[in-house]
């Protein structure tokens, strides 16, 4: 059985089989292993018949008392054994899953390291640095569009009705600075029509950084795409918000949107006082944390903790899942309440005391608890659910709402 434990194991970590595919082949190893004890029993029971009796069998036909008492011991022994072997497997389960964790966070961790020492190792040579800006009139533009293969992008708001872009460049593909420079400058795209900003630098050799100063005002839409590098952007409003990088963090302050998509591959999102009718977070390697008025908000990891506070006065919707982290939602308490918690190996507390729990199951691997709570003249109904496979999960009232 440890055998194929260990392979059944190695199929998840080499990502054969998903996590759910594993938990319901170990336990259906675990069953099979139980449901072959007592086959193997009998045998053995069978072969003593047959043999001829021992000396302690002639003792016991002789005192059948004693025999009664060596069973109720045996019994004893053979119940706290199997009760110790389900709490060894539960602990050896939990600690391979952990296992599979941290190497996967160990592979990522390695392969960012290994990108963020790029300029160190890279075979170009020395490397170039100069600045570059770029200014246009941003009295109507309603749109940005940022793309940007190498570097970090800061967004701002700006005093004036001009769009300013102030770039910090290191390249390893030229000799001297006035050719870097003038070689970005040809490939760079920053133009600004039909109400639309757009910057592009599609160079993987070129780290650009870059700080984008724009009009405060309301945008119709912003779209972001990074591929290496991280975003921040801060005080700033718009209809609709869509940031994407492969490699990167993601930090967002008093931000206003009625509708965000926020996706990093590796890196951790912070949003705070972040207001949005709907927000859908989701990274594979990172921290997600979310702290604002939104109206329906979800959040999905791989690898990495969650923690949403949710001050919005009519949310309806509070959605968070992570295979391998801790879950923590903070939900307003003059709202009612559906909601549904669970988690696999890892606890549930539900500290919300006045909320009624329709069901509660503890297994083997499934723990899980539906609640309700109805509040007369509340402003809306907020459907809770959170979800984690290793971690825990923690639901309670905004602090400063319930005290």
């Amino acid at each position: 059985m440890q055998n194929e434990r260990k392979r059944i194991l190695t199929m998840l970590e080499n990502g054969t089989i998903s996590t759910d595919e594993a938990l319901t082949l170990l336990e259906a190893l675990s069953q099979s292993d139980s449901a072959a004890k007592p086959a193997s029993v009998q045998t053995e029971q069978s072969k003593e018949k047959e043999s001829p009796a021992s000396e302690e069998e002639k003792t016991e036909q002789e005192d059948p008392f004693k025999k009664q008492k060596n069973s109720s011991e045996d019994q004893s022994t053979k119940y706290g054994k199997t009760s110790a072997s389900a709490e060894e497997f539960m602990e050896d389960l939990r600690k391979d899953l952990t296992s599979v964790g941290d190497q996967f966070m160990q592979f990522m961790q390695s392969a960012v390291q290994k990108v963020k020492q790029f300029d160190m190792d890279n075979p170009f040579g020395a490397a170039v640095k100069f600045e570059h800006s770029e200014q246009k009139d941003g009295k109507d533009i309603e749109e940005l569009i940022l793309d940007i293969d190498n570097g970090k992008l800061s967004i701002v708001p700006g005093d004036s009705e001009e769009v300013s872009a102030a770039f910090s460049v290191k390249t390893f593909t030229s000799n001297s600075e006035e050719e870097a420079k003038k070689d970005f400058v040809e490939k760079l795209i920053f133009v600004a029509d039909d109400k639309t900003l757009r910057i592009s630098s599609n160079s993987k050799t070129i780290q650009v950084n870059t700080v984008l100063t724009v009009p405060k005002k309301v945008y119709r839409k912003i779209s972001v795409r990074l591929l290496n590098g991280g975003l921040e952007v801060r005080n700033l409003e718009t209809d609709v918000l869509r940031v994407k990088t492969a490699n990167g963090k993601v930090n967002a302050s008093y931000v206003n949107s009625k509708e965000a998509e926020i996706e990093t591959l590796n890196g951790e999102i912070r949003l705070l006082s972040f207001d949005a009718v709907k927000l859908d977070a989701q990274t594979m390697n990172g921290l997600i944390y979310i702290d604002g008025k939104v109206k329906e908000a979800e959040a999905r990891t791989l690898n990495g903790p969650i923690s949403v506070t949710s001050k919005h006065d009519k949310p309806e919707k509070l959605e968070a899942k992570s295979v391998g982290g801790n879950i923590e939602l903070y939900v307003p308490s003059t709202h009612s309440l559906v909601g549904s918690v669970t988690s696999t190996i890892g606890s549930l507390s539900l500290k919300l005391p006045d909320v009624e729990k329709t069901s509660n199951q503890d297994q083997l691997l499934h723990r899980s608890i539906n609640f309700k709570k109805e509040v007369q003249d509340s402003p809306s109904d907020l459907h809770v659910f959170a979800e984690s496979k290793t971690g825990s999960v923690l639901v309670c009232y905004t602090p400063e709402q319930h005290e």
